[in-house]
């Protein structure tokens, strides 16, 4: 089914995210740890680049739904392709 947002817009109401994209976003904090890790750089650290820690443990966390430009702005921190973000690591 089709999302309208004219009628989201109307009733206010958010759309229902469905469990897969829940898991793309487990899949990004995820990767988004494990880059940070491998820099050696803490959630503390991110705080000299311009992210907040509170909202910067809420994207690690995966359970907060990221938009593409906060995506890009944390590649851009990590000197990474926004597509490492994504990328499925066995």
């Amino acid at each position: 089914a089709c999302l309208n947002l004219r009628d989201v817009a109307k009733t206010k109401a958010k759309p229902q995210l469905d469990e897969r994209y829940w898991r793309l976003m487990r899949r990004v904090a995820g990767n988004i740890r494990r880059i940070r890790e491998a820099k050696g750089l803490t959630q503390e650290d991110m705080i000299s680049m311009g992210f907040e820690r509170r909202w910067f443990q809420r994207i690690e966390s995966g359970t907060y739904s990221v938009s593409l430009p906060t995506l890009d702005q944390v590649a851009r921190a990590f000197k990474v392709d926004v597509s490492e973000l994504f990328r499925l690591h066995r």
